[in-house]
C-alpha cells in the first residue's frame, strides 16, 4: 500500500527517516517547543499579509483535503484569471498547498511565503517538491521564494507593499524537482518498515530542532555533570571523549587540553566547592553611588504594527531599574507599555528621567542593552546626547562574575539563571509564568494580539512586572554576593 504523503513529511524524511517514522507511528512522542509554536503563528501572520498584498484573490478554506483538490481544480476550470490562495495539488499520493498562485498571462506563478530574512537552503528543497507537484497539474512560468525584507520600514495605514523580497529559484527547483521522485520512494519504503535505527547527529537539529529528541536521548547514561557543561565544548572535543567513554566531566582526564575557562570548571567541579576570587570585589569597590541596575525587555514582530519600525526589529518596551543607594536603601522604577502605540519615545524619556546623570548602570550581559541605547539614540536624534552618556556608564557584570565565580551547579553557564540558585535560592524564576526573556516576548505578542481579552492583558501585563523586577533584584544581589555585602530588601 502506498503511504499518503506530504511536503512537509518528506522534508521530515531528508532530515531524518527515523523523524518521520516516529511521526506516523509514535505521534505521543511529540515534545513540541513554544519556539516552534511560535514559528507556526508567525507562519500564518505573515501568509495572512502577503495573501492581502494581491486584493481579489480566494482562499481555500475547507474542512477536507479531498474537498479542498475538488475546490481548487473548479476554481482553476472557471476562476483563471484570479489569485488562489492555499491551492491543493495531489500528484503519486503526495499532496501540496501553494501559498500564492497568482495567474499570468501564459500560465501561473508560484510563490512560497517565508517568514524569515533570507532564502535558506532547506526552501530550496521544499519548493522542488512544490514544483513536481504542482507542475504536473498547472503551467507554472515562473517559481519565487517570498521572503521577509528587514530594511523594509512600515510607513503605518496598513501599507505592507515592500515587506517581501521576491527571489527568482526557476533553476534551483527544477534540478531538485527531478530527485523527488526518489524521495517519496525512501520515505515510504522508511514507512513500511520497523523502525529505523539512526546515530544521533547534526540532524537532530538541522534544519529544525527534532520533536522526537527526549525520546532519542532516553537511553543515555545519567550524570550529574555531563559534557554539556563544559563551556564551548566543540563538537569534535565532545566525539573524542564519548568515543573514549567519557560522559561526565569529571572523568575528563587532568591532562586532556581544555581551554582555561574548560579546566576551571573541571577542577571545580571535581573539587565540589564553588569558587569566589577577589576580582570583581575589587572592580566593583571603586565604583560610587548611586548604583543603578537595569534591564530591558523588547518584542520583535515579522509583520511591524508600528510606523517607523523594521521587521524583527528589536522593540523595548519594558524596563526594570533598582536604584542604591550609599546606605543599600534601595528604590525601584519601572516603565511597562500600554500596548496602545510605539513606546519607544516614553521607554526612553522615562529612562532618561530615572538614570539621572552620575553613577554605574550596571546590566547582564551588556551588548543587548547598548544595541537597544544606541538604536533609540538613532531613532530619536534629539535624545541622542543623554543615550550616550547613559551607554557610557554601563558596566557589565556578565565578565566579572565570569572572571570571578563558578559553582558547581552552574553547569557549564553564567547566565543569570544559572547563577543566581547558587547565591539566592529564594528569588525563584521557576515559579513565575513569566520566567524568561523568551516568554516575556510572548507574553508582550499576546498583549497585543487584537483578540486578547482586557482580563488577560492585565494578568501578563503583571507577570511581566514581576519578572523584569526580579532581573534587576538579581543583579542587587549579585552585587552584593560578590562584594561579600548582605543581602538587601527592596523599599517600593
Amino acid at each position: 500500500m502506498a503511504h499518503g504523503l506530504s511536503k512537509s513529511r518528506i522534508i521530515e524524511w531528508r532530515q531524518c527517516p527515523k523523524r518521520l517514522w516516529l511521526k506516523i507511528n509514535r505521534p505521543e512522542l511529540i515534545e513540541t517547543s513554544v519556539e516552534t509554536e511560535r514559528a507556526f503563528q508567525v507562519g500564518y501572520e505573515v501568509g495572512d499579509v502577503a495573501q492581502k498584498l494581491h486584493p481579489g484573490g480566494i482562499l481555500i478554506e475547507t474542512d477536507g483535503l479531498r474537498e479542498a483538490l475538488r475546490v481548487t481544480q473548479h476554481l482553476l476550470e472557471t476562476r483563471p484569471g484570479v489569485p488562489l490562495f492555499e491551492a491543493t495539488f495531489q500528484r503519486d499520493g503526495v499532496l501540496v498547498r501553494a501559498d500564492l498562485l497568482l495567474p499570468e498571462p501564459e500560465g501561473y506563478r508560484m510563490v512560497e511565503v517565508k517568514s524569515a530574512t533570507s532564502v535558506k537552503d532547506y526552501y530550496l528543497e521544499d519548493a522542488g517538491i512544490q514544483r513536481w507537484v504542482i507542475g504536473d497539474a498547472v503551467k507554472l512560468v515562473s517559481f519565487e521564494i517570498a521572503h521577509i525584507d528587514n530594511s523594509f520600514v512600515y510607513p503605518g495605514g496598513g501599507d505592507y507593499h515592500g515587506l517581501f523580497k521576491r527571489v527568482p529559484v526557476d533553476t534551483e527547483t527544477e534540478s531538485i524537482a527531478q530527485d523527488v521522485p526518489a524521495w517519496i520512494k525512501g520515505a515510504r519504503q522508511t514507512l513500511t518498515g520497523a523502525e529505523p535505527t539512526v546515530e544521533r547527529g547534526d540532524q537532530c537539529n538541522d534544519p529544525f530542532d527534532c520533536p522526537f529528541l527526549a525520546y532519542c536521548n532516553a537511553g543515555d547514561p545519567v550524570t550529574d555533570f555531563p559534557l554539556s557543561g563544559l563551556p564551548r565544548l566543540s563538537a569534535t572535543k565532545r566525539e573524542q571523549l564519548e568515543a573514549r567513554g567519557i560522559l561526565d566531566v569529571r572523568q575528563i582526564p587532568k591532562d586532556y587540553p581544555l581551554t582555561e575557562s574548560q579546566e576551571r570548571v573541571r577542577r571545580i567541579v571535581i573539587e565540589g566547592n564553588p569558587e569566589l576570587l577577589p576580582e570583581a570585589a575589587l572592580a566593583l569597590s571603586v565604583l560610587p553611588y548611586p548604583r543603578y541596575y537595569l534591564d530591558f525587555e523588547t518584542v520583535s514582530m515579522p509583520v511591524p504594527i508600528w510606523a517607523g519600525t523594521r521587521p524583527y526589529q528589536k522593540l523595548p518596551v519594558q524596563w526594570s531599574c533598582h536604584v542604591e543607594a550609599q546606605d543599600g536603601q534601595l528604590q525601584h522604577h519601572a516603565f511597562l507599555a500600554d500596548g496602545l502605540g510605539d513606546p519607544r519615545e516614553a521607554f526612553a524619556m522615562r529612562m532618561i528621567e530615572v538614570l539621572g546623570s552620575d553613577g554605574p548602570i550596571f546590566v547582564y550581559n551588556q551588548g543587548f542593552e547598548l544595541g537597544r541605547i544606541r538604536e533609540l539614540a538613532e531613532d530619536f536624534p534629539w535624545m541622542a546626547e543623554p543615550m550616550k552618556e547613559i551607554a557610557d556608564r554601563v558596566v557589565d557584570l556578565l565578565p566579572l562574575t565570569r572572571e570571578s565565580y563558578y559553582h558547581p551547579a552552574m553547569q557549564g553557564s553564567w547566565s543569570i539563571k544559572a547563577v543566581l540558585p547558587t547565591i539566592a535560592s529564594d528569588l525563584d524564576y521557576t515559579t513565575m509564568e513569566v520566567g524568561d526573556g523568551g516568554a516575556a516576548e510572548e507574553a508582550w505578542l499576546e498583549i497585543l494580539h487584537p483578540e486578547t481579552t482586557d482580563k488577560r492583558r492585565q494578568v501578563m501585563r503583571k507577570s511581566l512586572a514581576d519578572y523584569c523586577a526580579l532581573d534587576t533584584m538579581a543583579m542587587v544581589r549579585l552585587v552584593a554576593f560578590l562584594n561579600h555585602h548582605q543581602q538587601y530588601q527592596a523599599t517600593s
